[in-house]
C-alpha cells in the first residue's frame, strides 16, 4: 500500500510502498523511529487526526481501521524540544529586520559600505552579481523540479539522465527526503545491476533492492515515460 509520511518538525516528507500485510504498526514505528530519529517512547503517529496508539502495535497494518492507498500519515512528538532539529531560533520580538537595520548608521555595514570594503567593494560586487546568477538559476531548478515532483507517482516508469552516466530505466518506489539531507529525491529500481544503492544509505532502508539494482535521484534528471 502506497502511504505518505509527513513530520513539521523534521521538514520531512517521503511516499513509499509498504508492505502491509507483513508490517505491524510496531513495525512501523520502529521504521519511523529510525527515520526521523525521535525516540520511540515520544512518537505521535496520527491517522485522519486520529493516534494509532502503542497498544494497536501488534496488529497488522492491512488491519488498522480507515487506513486506505495514498492516505497521509503525520508524524508528531510528545516532547517538541527533545526532538525538534533546530531550537536555536530567536523569537520575533529579539529579531531586527533588514531594511531597519541598513538604515542604523554606526552599524558594522554602515562602516564597509562607507570605506567599500568586504564585500562591498568593486570585485565584490562582481563576485555577488555572478553569485546573484547562480542563485537564479537555482531557484529556477527548484521550481521546476517542485512541478515534476507534482507529477511523478510510485509505480511509474522513468528515465534516467544522469551526468557521465549511460541512460537508464526503472521503476519508481520512494518519492522524498533522505535522512538528514532536506532535498527531495527519487528512489528508482532497475532491471539490472546500473545503481549504487540497495534501497538503504547505510543505516535506513527506504526501500527494498538487490544489491547495486537501485538510486536515489535528484528530480532534474527524472524523465517520466509516456505510455
Amino acid at each position: 500500500m502506497i502511504l505518505r509520511i509527513e513530520c513539521n518538525l523534521k521538514s520531512f516528507y517521503c511516499k513509499r510502498q509498504f508492505p502491509v500485510s507483513e508490517w505491524t504498526l510496531g513495525d512501523f514505528r520502529s521504521y519511523i523511529q529510525q527515520l526521523l530519529d525521535i525516540k520511540i517512547e515520544n512518537l505521535i503517529i496520527l491517522l485522519h487526526s486520529e493516534e494509532l496508539c502503542i497498544d494497536q502495535d501488534n496488529n497488522l497494518l492491512c488491519n488498522i481501521k480507515n487506513l486506505y492507498e495514498n492516505d497521509t500519515i503525520l508524524i508528531e512528538s510528545h516532547h517538541y524540544l527533545d526532538d525538534i532539529d533546530n531550537i536555536n531560533r530567536l523569537p520575533e520580538k529579539y529579531r531586527m529586520s533588514d531594511e531597519v537595520y541598513s538604515q542604523r548608521k554606526g552599524t558594522l555595514k554602515d562602516y564597509l559600505q562607507k570605506n567599500k570594503l568586504g564585500k562591498y567593494n568593486d570585485q565584490n560586487a562582481l563576485l555577488q552579481s555572478i553569485s546573484n546568477n547562480n542563485k537564479q538559476q537555482v531557484r529556477k531548478l527548484y521550481e521546476l523540479n517542485r512541478i515534476k515532483l507534482k507529477k511523478i507517482e510510485i509505480g511509474m516508469h522513468v528515465q534516467v539522465n544522469e551526468p557521465m552516466l549511460n541512460i537508464r530505466y526503472g521503476e519508481v518506489v520512494y518519492i522524498g527526503m533522505l535522512r538528514g539531507i532536506y532535498d527531495e529525491f527519487i528512489g528508482v529500481i532497475f532491471d539490472g545491476p546500473w545503481g549504487d544503492s540497495n534501497g538503504s544509505d547505510g543505516i535506513i532502508r527506504y526501500f527494498d533492492a538487490k544489491r547495486k539494482h537501485a538510486s536515489f535521484i535528484r528530480p532534474e534528471y527524472i524523465e517520466i515515460i509516456e505510455d
